[in-house]
């Protein structure tokens, strides 16, 4: 194989790694719904994909609340036998009696008004009517919102605090499947007259992402305190945490920012604690720099979610016996280690702008857990995802270094600032490779020509005898030790030449080695 194909394997080696993770979505990609029309407009703080996402998609072990695959059929073949009997005799589901009983108990506990009961009530209706019409996708994905709708009523959670941002996740599915552009899987979308952003999840519809929404609101408070190329705009940053107060629910006795679509194996409704600590700081930096006391308010009530175990908080034992916040309240043996840094500096930041006690004891319940887990997450080459996970993709490996420097700001605890160190130096530096032999051989006889490799890498052997090729052969090894087996056709001086291009950060970092091996007659 000549240089310049041997080159074009390992690129086309390299591109097949890289290539197998999606790509995050461009940051203020959005489209926007004004009336009939949706445009695609660039908005700067829609937040990157990776700064705001929910994660991998959890593999839950099963749970009374997470049914077996075979009774999660079963049941749908029940619900679909009920919903074709129900549709025969022209009357309401289960599902829709539970809907319209969870309307008719909160307007008399006064949770909710007579006005809020008629709106909601028509919204309902409109929804299943137009339900009928729809084909295809778009009848599924406002079925889907529906049926989660049902499934909360027929659990009887149905309660008045969360109507309010179930029925508008319901109005904004209703208005755009009926005749809007697809957006892509976990494409953002907007409407006309409001800063709330909603993110579509194939199978779930629109939904509203917490996450992605106090993300957007620290990057607005950032375009008014820091140097940046964006307009400050006080009034886009007010009425979009005014918007979050307004879709939050009472969760166990405090105030949360839940999700309402199934996740990994976590029905609805659920909450982060990444989420719900950015909220948190988000509120914090708002009242600093608008004075609004509301916002802190509204904060303080959301502080209970970091001292309730799961499944109604994010307060678990974490694997050294200390306190870890979780991602994900439905999952209370994942422990996402970003998820947990970005926690706690948004309990750090909240106590620091506030001087709030609660926040900082919370801070510091769970910080020495977190100088025990984030070594467990180095593997001396790269980062995992989780605690004994996966390995981070390209992109979760920058955000973990990014929040791991950022805590390091903060406490300069050593731990987080070698870490992130060793994070940057894992994506510039390249491979150390090493030929380890043998450098004897014997005519017609098997041998493996072994190498070691600090990274994941491609790693590719030439061996030539008087400028013909032998051997040329490229292979993705882990990092470690690794060999090709040869066997030398004839007796001589071989040259060998190794070389490696690591795999993770798309930088094309190579290393390149040399040798000889002696093969002798038999």
């Amino acid at each position: 194989m000549d240089p310049q194909t041997s080159r074009l394997v390992l690129c086309a080696v390299a591109c097949a790694v890289l290539c197998a993770a999606p790509a995050p979505a461009l940051a203020g990609d959005l489209l926007a719904v004004d009336g009939p029309r949706v445009t695609r407009i660039d908005d700067p703080f829609v937040p990157d994909r990776i700064d705001s996402d929910l994660g991998r998609e959890p593999s839950v072990p099963l749970t009374r609340s997470t049914p077996r695959a075979g009774a999660a059929r079963s049941a749908g073949r029940g619900s679909a036998r009920s919903r074709a009997a129900a549709r025969r005799r022209k009357g309401p589901t289960r599902g829709q009696k539970a809907v319209s009983l969870a309307l008719r108990r909160a307007l008399a506990a006064g949770r909710i008004t007579r006005a809020d009961f008629n709106r909601y009530r028509r919204l309902v209706t409109r929804s299943r009517a137009t339900r009928k019409k729809l084909r295809g996708a778009r009848g599924r994905e406002l079925g889907s919102v529906i049926a989660t709708v049902e499934a909360i009523a027929l659990r009887r959670q149905l309660v008045g605090s969360r109507m309010r941002p179930l029925f508008l996740i319901l109005r904004r599915n209703l208005e755009y499947w009926p005749r809007r552009t697809f957006p892509a899987n976990r494409g953002r979308v907007s409407f006309r007259g409001s800063e709330l952003v909603f993110e579509y999840y194939r199978g779930s519809g629109l939904q509203l992402q917490p996450l992605v929404n106090f993300t957007k609101a620290n990057l607005l408070h950032a375009a008014c305190v820091k140097p940046t190329y964006e307009t400050c705009s006080r009034d886009r940053l007010r009425r979009l945490l005014r918007e979050m107060t307004a879709t939050s629910s009472v969760r166990g006795g405090f105030r949360a920012w839940e999700y309402f679509f199934t996740f990994g194996g976590g029905r609805p409704p659920w909450i982060s604690g990444m989420a719900q600590a950015t909220g948190i700081q988000a509120f914090a930096r708002a009242w600093q720099l608008l004075r609004d006391p509301s916002f802190l308010v509204t904060a303080r009530e959301g502080f209970t979610a970091f001292q309730r175990p799961p499944a109604t908080g994010v307060a678990a034992r974490g694997p050294f016996g200390g306190t870890h916040y979780l991602q994900y309240s439905f999952a209370p043996r994942l422990f996402i280690i970003n998820a947990f840094v970005q926690a706690l500096i948004g309990l750090y930041d909240y106590a620091t702008i506030t001087g709030d006690t609660t926040a900082r004891r919370l801070f510091a319940v769970a910080e020495p857990e977190a100088r025990l887990e984030v070594p467990q997450n180095d593997t001396g080459d790269w980062s995992t995802y989780s605690f004994r996970g996966r390995e981070s993709t390209a992109e979760y490996h920058e955000l973990l270094r990014e929040l791991l420097s950022s805590l390091c700001d903060r406490v300069r605890v050593p731990v987080y600032c070698t870490t992130a160190r060793n994070f940057r130096r894992y994506t510039t530096e390249p491979a150390q490779l090493a030929l380890l032999g043998p450098g004897t051989v014997v005519k017609d006889q098997a041998t493996l020509v072994r190498f070691s490799v600090s990274k994941l890498s491609a790693v590719q052997l030439t061996i030539t005898l008087n400028g013909s090729t032998a051997l040329d052969k490229v292979i993705t090894f882990r990092r470690g030790s690794g060999s090709f087996a040869w066997t030398p056709k004839a007796a001589g001086t071989y040259s060998v030449r190794l070389a490696s291009k690591e795999l993770r950060t798309g930088r094309g970092l190579r290393t390149l080695v040399s040798g000889a091996i002696l093969s002798l007659p038999q």
